[in-house]
């Protein structure tokens, strides 16, 4: 088996997915995409393809290197290491299907059947949008709860979002900025995360995005939240520099969680060997795709670092995500992409639309693990084609 020729498809709302043939009836799918870039992370696939035209696609890891080392002398940047994470899905997909078995089990078995998810939670209850649709076109005023006081709000969000929805699990969002002027608004967030424990109510988890502050910031967020106990911190300084996440990390009784914009497993190595963080956080389609998060999977466990892949993607990112949450030991829960949810009869479904088999959450919040060969997912061939015929945006929907 040989590769042919790539084809890429422009996926509404602002997805961009690749599809890798070959001299067999065999293809495989990755997503290739960099948010708010992807006519960039398009071009560096076109100039990738050459490279692996001709090559068996089953000799993953060999082609990762030559993508990773080959055509311009320069390694790693989001832009080639956002082609090579897409790629690198669809080559997995491939070898899957050639050997005749999902991912997971080609990476040495699976760990678990079932994938903890946690999904979003602010001040507004969630809503669903048609496949192929940004998730803000679905808003509408029945969704705000204005009328609630501020911590009452984010309350009735986190009741709705566990009682109604089915999740097990969520994450408050919370945005302070970069620089030192938002002091007060450190005990407002720590108001805000209480009232979202009391409405998932005490057996549910609850973590916690700060989104990057000035790192004086974050020990004061850390410090008002320690009484809460999230499950996790995330992103409590901007992503440049380990040596101080080290030390924010050093005096957190909170555990801390980063990694959604690091590049390949080196830096990963370098907090692990630092003890910046407890729970990692990369982005199969910018990390480096299947390959390379499998391999800061296992170089985590040596460090007692926990598992939770970033997901804000489409459901074929996340169908990727599942296959390595299934074979990592380390594996805590997975994110994905609020606008990939429905709601029908009563049940949650993510990639409703999407796939023929789309992903439903259980009343454990967990979805099962595809166990047909590569990705384990397939296409539906009438909601693609509907989803197809919508716009399709450059800024991620």
């Amino acid at each position: 088996m040989r590769i042919t020729h790539f084809e890429i498809l422009r996926v509404p709302p602002s997805w961009v997915w690749l599809k890798i043939h070959t001299d067999t009836e065999l293809f495989g799918w990755g997503e290739p995409y960099l948010e708010n870039h992807p006519e960039s992370v398009i071009a560096e696939v076109r100039r990738l393809e050459p490279l692996l035209v001709g090559k068996d696609p089953c000799r993953v890891e060999s082609l990762w290197h030559t993508m990773y080392e080959g055509g311009s002398g320069y390694v790693g940047g989001p832009v080639k290491m956002s082609a090579i994470s897409g790629i690198d899905m669809a080559l997995w997909d491939l070898a899957g299907k050639a050997a005749g078995l999902p991912i997971h089990r080609m990476l040495g078995g699976a760990c678990r059947d079932r994938i903890r998810m946690y999904r979003a939670v602010g001040g507004q209850l969630p809503w669903c949008v048609e496949p192929g649709q940004p998730y803000n076109e679905g808003w509408s005023p029945e969704y705000d709860l204005a009328e609630l006081d501020f911590p009452r709000a984010h309350e009735e969000a986190a009741r709705v979002i566990i009682h109604e929805w089915g999740f097990r699990c969520m994450k408050l969002h919370v945005g302070m900025g970069t620089g030192l002027e938002p002091t007060y608004e450190v005990d407002r967030i720590a108001e805000a995360f209480a009232a979202v424990r009391k409405g998932a109510g005490p057996e549910v988890e609850v973590a916690v995005d700060i989104h990057n502050p000035h790192p004086v910031m974050a020990k004061q967020m850390i410090s008002a939240l320690t009484p809460h106990r999230p499950l996790f911190i995330e992103e409590p300084m901007p992503v440049e520099r380990v040596d101080v996440l080290a030390d924010i990390a050093r005096n957190s009784e909170i555990p801390i969680a980063a990694g959604e914009r690091w590049m390949g497993k080196w830096i990963f190595y370098d907090a692990l060997r630092k003890n910046a963080l407890s729970v990692m956080q990369p982005d199969l389609c910018h990390a480096g795709g299947i390959t390379e998060c499998h391999k800061i999977a296992v170089m985590g466990e040596s460090a007692y670092a926990k598992l939770a892949l970033h997901c804000p993607l489409s459901p074929l990112a996340l169908a990727a995500s599942i296959q390595i949450d299934a074979c990592a030991s380390n594996f805590l829960v997975q994110e994905h992409n609020e606008v990939n949810c429905r709601r029908e009869d009563g049940r949650t479904f993510i990639g409703k639309g999407y796939f023929a088999e789309p992903f439903v959450l259980d009343e454990d919040g967990c979805v099962a693990v595809p166990q047909g060969p590569g990705l384990g997912i397939d296409i539906d061939l009438e909601g693609f084609e509907q989803i197809m015929a919508r716009p399709w945006r450059e800024v991620r929907g």
